[in-house]
C-alpha cells in the first residue's frame, strides 16, 4: 500500500540527547499477543531476531491472543498501559501490574492556570472580574512556577482463560490528578499545597471487556469515550493531557465493537456506545457511533500524550455523538423601582450532535519493525453542538448566567437553569441554544535514527465557538462571564471565543524505563470583548515506568 521512501538525513538533538549516554536496546511493542507486534520485538523476544520455529509439526500459539481493541491497547494503543518491563503473574488467569512515576515542573509567564490548564483560557488584568483592583491585576499578570507528581498512576489488568470461545478481561487504573477546575489555593487566597501533596486517589479506568466467538466485543464500565476514537487522537505534548483542541474523557458506558480483517493488513472497526449523559438533568444517555480503517502493513512510530510510545498503524476514523439537553429555566426581572417579578418556569428539551474525524499518517514509516528515522502526522477535527463535556474544563469562561433572554426595558434580569453545564449552551424559555463548537489539532512527530530513543514534536491546537460572539453581543459579554479559573484566583469577566495552543518539544528515553520531555508552548485566548491574553509556558517532565 505504501511506496518505499528514501531515508531522510537525521538531525542530531542537543540537550537531553547529550545526557542520554549510549543507545539502549529497547522495544516499543511489548504486548506479545497484539496483531501489531513484530517478530523479534515483543515482550518475550526483544533480540530483533525471530524466535526459532518449534520442533515437529506443532504451530506456536498464544493462548491469550485475541483481536479486541482493549487488549491491543495494552502497550501500543493506550497511552497509560504497561510500559517496558511490566510485572505479570501467570496462571490460568493472567494478572498484570503497571504504572509510572511522573515528576512535572512548569513555568508560566502569567498566573492564568494551575499546573494542568486543560482547555482553560489564558488571562490578564483586562479579562478578569476585579481587574481594576491593582493588586489582583498585578497578581494575574505576574509569572508562576509549579511542581507536581499528581499524574503518576498505577493499574492492574486481569485476563481469564477462554471458556467456550468467550474471554473476559478487566482493568483498574488510578491516578492522583484532581478534577479540573478545583482550586489550588485556599478560599481566602492563601496557598494550599495540600492540593498537590495530599491529592485524592481516583479511578481513571474500571471496566470489563468480553470477547465473543463471533459477535465482536462488549465493553462495560468506565473507559475512553468512543467519540474521536480516544485515546489514539491525543497529540504528543508534555502537558498533562488534555491540552486544548483534543477530545479527551473517560465515562461509564456500554460499548460494542468488532474488528473485521478485510485483508491481512487492512482492518475495519465499527463501534457503538451508550454512555453517561453530560449533566444530571438529562433524561437520556449520550450515544456515540464510529468506524475506523487501519492498515497494520503501514506502521508509524509515535507517542500518544506523553507516555504511550509505540508503533501504530495508519488509520482514519470517523465518529459522531448525540446528546439530550432537557431541564427547566426560570427568569427574575427587577425594574427601575426595584420591583421583582419572577416568571413561571419554562421547560426546554433539545437533541444535539457533533462529528469528528481523526487521522494517523506515517510519512516516514517503520521498516522491518525497527523504529528510527520516522516521521508521523496526526490530526483531528471536530464540529457540532453539545460536545463541550468531551473536552475537560471547556467552559469558554461562561459563568452561572447561562441564559439568553429578552429583558424588559429599564430592568435587570437573572435566570436559573439548574444543572445546565457552562460551555454547552444557553437556556432561552422553552428552547435550548447550543454553542457551535469546532476544535482541531495537527501534530508532527520525528524520531531520530537512534532506535527512536530521541524525538521532536511540534503542532498547534484550537478550541473555537462560532456563535458565542453573536450571543454575547446580544445580551452583553460581561453578563455571560463569571466562570472560575483553574487556579481559583479569579473569575473571567467575559467569555472567550477562541483558544489557540502552539508547542514544540523534545524527548529522550535514557533507558526503557526512564524518559524525559521538555516543551515550550503558548496559549493565545481571544475574548468576546476583543481583548487577547497570552501565556507562555515551559514545562519539563520525567517518567519512571514500571
Amino acid at each position: 500500500m505504501r511506496k518505499t521512501l528514501q531515508k531522510a538525513v537525521g538531525l542530531l538533538a542537543s540537550g537531553l540527547l547529550a545526557l542520554g549516554g549510549p543507545a539502549v536496546s529497547m522495544a516499543d511493542n511489548l504486548s506479545p499477543d497484539t496483531p501489531y507486534s513484530h517478530q523479534g520485538n515483543t515482550a518475550n523476544n526483544q533480540s530483533g531476531t525471530p524466535a526459532p520455529a518449534p520442533a515437529g509439526n506443532s504451530v506456536p500459539t498464544d493462548p491469550d491472543s485475541y483481536n479486541s481493541e482493549f487488549h491491543n491497547s495494552f502497550q501500543n494503543l493506550m497511552p497509560d498501559m504497561p510500559p517496558p518491563g511490566y510485572t505479570a503473574m501467570l496462571g490460568k488467569w493472567t494478572t498484570m501490574m503497571y504504572g509510572f512515576v511522573e515528576f512535572d515542573t512548569m513555568y508560566d509567564s502569567s498566573n492564568s492556570f494551575n499546573n494542568w490548564p486543560f482547555n482553560g483560557g489564558a488571562a490578564n488584568a483586562g479579562t478578569i472580574q476585579g481587574g481594576g483592583n491593582d493588586a489582583l491585576g498585578k497578581t494575574i499578570n505576574s509569572s508562576s512556577y509549579g511542581f507536581d507528581v499528581n499524574n503518576s498512576r498505577i493499574g492492574f489488568t486481569l485476563s481469564s482463560p477462554v471458556y467456550h470461545g468467550y474471554k473476559l478481561r478487566a482493568l483498574l487504573e488510578m491516578d492522583f490528578l484532581a478534577d479540573p477546575g478545583e482550586s489550588q489555593y485556599a478560599v481566602a487566597g492563601g496557598e494550599n499545597t495540600g492540593y498537590f501533596t495530599n491529592p485524592i486517589f481516583r479511578i481513571r479506568h474500571f471496566f470489563m471487556d468480553i470477547t465473543t466467538p463471533g459477535y465482536g466485543n462488549f465493553l462495560l464500565g468506565q473507559y475512553w469515550s468512543l467519540f474521536g476514537w480516544q485515546p489514539y487522537n491525543i497529540y504528543n505534548s508534555v502537558q498533562i493531557a488534555p491540552a486544548p483542541g483534543t477530545l479527551y474523557g473517560r465515562f461509564p458506558q456500554a460499548r460494542w465493537y468488532k474488528i473485521i480483517h478485510a485483508t491481512d493488513g487492512l482492518k475495519v472497526e465499527p463501534a457503538i456506545s451508550a454512555m453517561m449523559p453530560q449533566y444530571n438533568a438529562s433524561g437520556m444517555p449520550a450515544f456515540v457511533e464510529g468506524i475506523k480503517i487501519a492498515d497494520s502493513d503501514w506502521m508509524g512510530e509515535g507517542m500518544i500524550g506523553n507516555t504511550g510510545k509505540g508503533q501504530f498503524p495508519a488509520s482514519l476514523g470517523f465518529s459522531a455523538i448525540q446528546s439530550d439537553y432537557d431541564g427547566y429555566f426560570q427568569q427574575t426581572n427587577v425594574n427601575s423601582s426595584k420591583v421583582s417579578t419572577t416568571l413561571p418556569s419554562s421547560g426546554f428539551n433539545s437533541w444535539t450532535s457533533a462529528e469528528a474525524v481523526d487521522l494517523w499518517l506515517p510519512i516516514l514509516p517503520v521498516r522491518n519493525g525497527k523504529p528510527g528515522n520516522n516521521l508521523t502526522l496526526t490530526a483531528e477535527y471536530t464540529w457540532g453542538q453539545g460536545d463541550a463535556f468531551q473536552f475537560p474544563n471547556m467552559n469558554f469562561g461562561i459563568g452561572p448566567n447561562n441564559f439568553v433572554s429578552n429583558c424588559p426595558p429599564n430592568s435587570t434580569c437573572s435566570a436559573l437553569a439548574p444543572g445546565l453545564p457552562a460551555g454547552e449552551g444557553f437556556a432561552n424559555g422553552n428552547a435550548f441554544v447550543p454553542l457551535d463548537i469546532q476544535t482541531y489539532n495537527v501534530n508532527l512527530q520525528y524520531y531520530f535514527p537512534d532506535d527512536a530513543h530521541t524525538s521532536i514534536s511540534l503542532g498547534f491546537a484550537v478550541d473555537n465557538s462560532s456563535n458565542l460572539q453573536s450571543i454575547a453581543d446580544a445580551v452583553g459579554a460581561t453578563t455571560l462571564g463569571g466562570a472560575g479559573s483553574t487556579n481559583g484566583l479569579y473569575k473571567y469577566l467575559a467569555p472567550w471565543t477562541r483558544n489557540t495552543f502552539t508547542f514544540v518539544n523534545i524527548w529522550h528515553d535514557f533507558t526503557p524505563a526512564v524518559r524525559a520531555g521538555l516543551e515550550y508552548g503558548q496559549y493565545d485566548t481571544l475574548y468576546t470583548t476583543g481583548i487577547s491574553a497570552l501565556d507562555n509556558r515551559v514545562m519539563m517532565s520525567w517518567f519512571y515506568f514500571f
